[in-house]
């Protein structure tokens, strides 16, 4: 079975196989089309591509979704270098990767009155159930690539695939990220999140 730092480097590893899927336009609109979606209801093109990235890791839903959420993501219409973005966070060490706390505080602090409303967010997002949590992701990580916060979607992944046995200790974690990001002002630059807790290990898995 995975141990946690394997698992971790699988996250990394497929995030990066499927940003290079998506340089095909056609894999990258069936990925895009699954939106959350059960994997059962998703494109077969998608299964076609994923099954072979995601087999012995188990959390199926986890990575189907995380794919369709990496396939938003448009290096011609975000206001980011996403490639040095993704190359300079994959060399941190793992707890101090930004979670989705940490990205909703850089997207949403600008004034007192958007961090309160951010914070609200966050903390209903913390009490979804996996359903709810994965047809909610779409539209969240379309406003935060608008915002220049791309989530880190490695991180991601191993968080919803611990959210269904972990999510007490996974939402205390993105309370964490954004509580201890600071509010960002035109002349701060969003920092990584830091915090004492490293991220918990990912369930064990048997082979799909």
């Amino acid at each position: 079975m995975a141990t946690p730092d394997t698992y971790r480097t699988h996250c990394d590893t497929f995030t990066a196989a499927v940003r290079d899927l998506c340089r095909t336009p056609a894999i990258r609109a069936a990925l895009e089309r699954g939106h959350g979606r059960p994997v059962e209801e998703c494109d077969r093109r998608a299964h076609g591509v994923l099954a072979p990235l995601a087999r012995g890791f188990g959390a199926r839903r986890a990575h189907w979704t995380v794919a369709g959420l990496i396939a938003l993501e448009r290096p011609d219409r975000h206001p980011l270098d996403l490639a040095a973005l993704h190359t300079q966070r994959s060399a941190l060490p793992w707890y101090r990767r930004p979670n989705i706390g940490t990205s909703l505080a850089q997207a949403f602090t600008a004034t007192p009155r958007d961090r309160d409303n951010a914070a609200r967010r966050l903390r209903a997002l913390t009490h979804l159930g996996p359903e709810q949590l994965h047809r909610t992701l779409p539209g969240l990580t379309r406003r935060l690539l608008h915002q220049a916060a791309a989530p880190d979607f490695a991180v991601l992944l191993s968080d919803l695939a611990a959210w269904d046995t972990h999510r007490r200790t996974v939402g205390t974690r993105w309370l964490d990220g954004f509580h201890l990001t600071p509010a960002l002002t035109d002349d701060t630059e969003p920092t990584p999140h830091t915090t004492d807790h490293p991220t918990p290990a990912a369930p064990q898995h048997p082979p799909p």
